[in-house]
C-alpha cells in the first residue's frame, strides 16, 4: 500500500503536466491549421489606375505574397453595355479601374495589416484598398490567446512538478539510505546502488506516459465529439498522433530522467 503510494505521488503530478502539454500540443495544431486554412481563403483587393507590375510585389512590408490574381471588371461592362454604344464602350474599358487580388503566404496580424495599407498606399498608381480580416483575426487572436495561456499554464505546471518530483526522488533516495551506503561501501556504483530508485521513477514515468497518450490519442480522434458542431470548420486539422504520442514519451522520460540525476547529482555531493 505504501509502495502504491509512493507511486502514486510521482505518477499524479507527472501525469497532470502531461495532459497540460497535450492540450497545448492539441491546441497548437488548431491554431496552425486554422492560420493555414485562413491564409489561404484570405486576400486583400486593390484597385488600380493602369495595370499592375506583378514582378515588384514579391513582398508588401516583409510579408512575402504567395499570389497576385486579376479580376475581371467584365461584369460591370456587361451590366451597361446595352445602353452604351461601341464607341462608349470601348473609352470605358480604357477608363476602368484595374482589380487585383492579393494573397500573402500567412495570416497577417493587426499591426502587420496597417503596415501593408500604408506600403500599398505608398503606391501613387494604387486608387483603393480593401482588407477584409475583422472575423478572422478575432477568432484567429482568440485562439492564439488560449494557446499561449496554456504555454504559460504548463510552464508554471512544469516548475510545480519538477519541485515535486524532486522531493519524491529525495525521500525515495532516504527509504533506500541503508541499502545505498551497503552497496557503495562494497564498490558498487551510485547508479546501480540506487536502481530501485531509479525503477520507480521510470516506472512512474511510463504509467504516466501510457494514462496521457491514451487521453491525447482519444481526444484527437474525437475533436468533433467532444466540442460543438459549429467549431468543426475550426477544428477540421490533421493531427500527426504518432509523433505528439512521441513528444509526450521523451517529455515524460526526459523530466523523470533530469529530476533522478539532479537528485543523484545532489546525494552524491552531500556524502563525497
Amino acid at each position: 500500500m505504501k509502495s502504491l503510494k509512493n507511486t502514486l505521488t510521482f505518477v499524479i503530478p507527472l501525469t497532470v503536466m502531461l495532459i497540460t502539454f497535450s492540450i497545448y500540443l492539441l491546441t497548437n495544431n488548431i491554431v496552425n491549421t486554422y492560420k493555414k486554412k485562413i491564409s489561404s481563403d484570405y486576400s486583400i483587393v486593390i484597385i488600380t489606375h493602369t495595370p499592375l507590375i506583378k514582378e515588384n510585389f514579391d513582398t508588401i512590408a516583409g510579408i512575402k505574397v504567395d499570389k497576385i490574381n486579376t479580376l475581371s471588371n467584365r461584369s460591370i461592362i456587361d451590366n451597361v453595355k446595352s445602353t452604351l454604344s461601341d464607341s462608349s464602350i470601348d473609352l470605358l474599358n480604357k477608363r476602368l479601374p484595374h482589380f487585383y487580388e492579393i494573397h500573402l503566404n500567412s495570416f497577417p496580424t493587426s499591426t502587420e495589416l496597417k503596415k501593408i495599407r500604408a506600403s500599398l498606399l505608398n503606391d501613387k498608381n494604387i486608387k483603393r484598398i480593401e482588407i477584409f480580416s475583422k472575423n478572422h483575426n478575432q477568432i484567429y487572436l482568440l485562439l492564439l490567446m488560449i494557446n499561449n495561456i496554456i504555454i504559460v499554464l504548463f510552464g508554471l505546471i512544469l516548475i510545480f512538478v519538477v519541485i515535486i518530483l524532486s522531493k519524491q526522488v529525495t525521500i525515495w533516495f532516504f527509504a533506500h539510505n541503508q541499502r545505498i551506503m551497503i552497496f557503495q561501501l562494497h564498490g558498487a556504483s551510485i547508479l546501480y546502488s540506487a536502481s530501485p530508485v531509479i525503477k520507480h521513477a521510470i516506472y512512474g514515468a511510463f504509467l504516466s506516459f501510457i494514462i496521457s497518450a491514451s487521453l491525447f490519442v482519444f481526444v484527437s480522434y474525437n475533436l468533433n465529439m467532444l466540442l460543438p458542431a459549429e467549431l468543426n470548420d475550426i477544428l477540421n486539422t490533421k493531427i500527426f498522433v504518432e509523433l505528439e504520442v512521441l513528444k509526450l514519451f521523451l517529455l515524460s522520460f526526459g523530466i523523470s530522467i533530469v529530476t533522478i540525476f539532479g537528485v543523484l547529482f545532489r546525494y552524491k555531493i552531500k556524502n563525497a
